[in-house]
């Protein structure tokens, strides 16, 4: 058998309070880092064309392609 608090008490409990998380502070650096990120981002996505070009681009391997320009780019 299911035994339930009356209404009444439900509604008399104190409700704890909801604080907003705080925003954290961005330094000049790391707001210069995006644009180098989606700069490393763009020369991978030409590397793994490239790979997929020298495949003779057959379709179906985009992941490996990717994976393994970022390993050429990332290893200099």
């Amino acid at each position: 058998m299911i035994v339930s608090k009356p209404v009444s008490k439900i509604a008399s409990q104190p409700v704890s309070k909801v604080t907003k998380p705080s925003k954290a502070k961005t330094s000049p650096a790391s707001k210069s880092a995006a644009p180098q990120l989606s700069a490393s981002r763009e020369s991978i996505r030409e590397r793994a064309f490239h790979i997929y070009q020298s495949r003779g681009s057959q379709p179906g391997n985009d992941v490996h392609d990717w994976l393994h320009a970022e390993h050429q780019l990332l290893a200099r």
